[in-house]
């Protein structure tokens, strides 16, 4: 343990540290061979793809707790929920370049965790933590990252067509249950799968794989899930200028949701957020083979609805709830501003 804050260290002591943090592989690579250390990172695209960039800021107190989480968690989360960005295009995370807004006042020892944590994301991706900057501020902690990737056939929100059927990776909801029990200390100590969700909502795990497999084999569009199923499935429509019918009997749901929140379970699927799963419109012919090629790369797809022409005379999405009645479905996603 080093026992030093960062005011101690200095800026690039921290740099150094930090970069020792992290293994020799996820520096630097073929395709990535300048990283940390100098005045910029060289990249080297592959030839015939197209480059994808996301990028995200994390203000301590806003996206992320320290009460509720460990730094080695924060780095997880922070470097996952771009790297799913990128797995919802179907194309491959190559570089991540992350930006330290602090106070001075943090741990070293904590700040290395951190690093680690991302390269518990990097790791099984080859990823490559190319650089960033640090920078003081009187607090709040600021964390910004930006992540790189690349791909020969891109998933869009546009492509939505009539017949297409909706799909879902996973299950949903059990992010948001995490959150309720990270802020529910009583119900978090009785529950036996308390540890499953709290680790859903603080360290998701990105589906790279499965964004290849859906580009491979002919998905129409595709993103992921962090507003939730009806914050971001209005978004493809919109994009794609349809409609759709949902079956919400057929969302997939943990037991251990269900069971834990007997009154909530559902809006917790279909609102809760931060699933970071990936929604996806397919040919209707094409499904059975595409969910074969998700069981292949160790994910699951599930047929929630239909992609439907857009017409005047019906909402753009409607639900076919538990008891089997159709109604139109109040659609909305999170806004930071309101």
């Amino acid at each position: 343990m080093d026992g030093r804050i960062v005011r101690e260290v200095g800026e690039f002591g921290l740099i150094g540290l930090l970069q020792g943090a992290l293994p020799d592989h996820l520096r630097s690579s073929g395709s990535v061979p300048l990283g940390i250390g100098d005045d910029a990172a060289a990249w080297k695209p592959s030839p015939g793809t197209t480059s994808v960039i996301t990028t995200d800021t994390l203000v301590e107190g806003n996206h992320f707790r320290l009460d509720w989480s460990d730094w080695r968690s924060v780095g997880f989360k922070m470097l996952a929920v771009n790297v799913s960005d990128i797995a919802g295009m179907g194309a491959t995370p190559v570089l991540a370049t992350i930006s330290l807004t602090l106070t001075g006042d943090e741990l070293v020892d904590d700040l290395v965790e951190m690093y680690r944590g991302m390269a518990d994301v990097a790791s099984p991706h080859g990823i490559v933590i190319a650089g960033g900057d640090i920078v003081r501020t009187e607090g709040p902690v600021v964390l910004g990252v930006t992540v790189i990737g690349e791909g020969r056939r891109l998933l869009q929100r546009d492509g939505a067509r009539p017949g297409d059927r909706i799909v879902v990776s996973g299950t949903l909801g059990a992010s948001a249950a995490g959150l309720a029990l990270l802020s529910d200390h009583a119900l978090r100590q009785k529950a036996t799968t308390a540890d499953l969700l709290v680790a859903a909502q603080l360290r998701p795990n990105p589906r790279v794989a499965l964004g290849k497999v859906l580009a491979a084999h002919g998905a129409t569009a595709a993103m992921d899930l962090s507003d939730g199923l009806l914050g971001d499935l209005p978004k493809i429509l919109a994009a794609s200028d349809v409609a759709a019918r949902v079956d919400v009997r057929a969302v997939p749901v943990s037991p251990a949701v269900r069971a834990l929140f007997p009154e909530r379970w559902l809006d917790m699927a279909l609102r809760g957020g931060e699933d970071y799963e990936l929604l996806a419109t397919v040919p209707a012919g094409a499904l059975p083979a595409i969910i074969e090629a998700a069981r292949d790369v160790g994910a699951t797809l599930t047929d929630i609805g239909e992609i439907l022409p857009l017409t005047s005379d019906r909402p753009a999405l409607v639900m076919i709830d538990t008891d089997g009645s159709e109604q139109a479905v109040d659609v909305g996603a999170f806004d930071h501003f309101v």
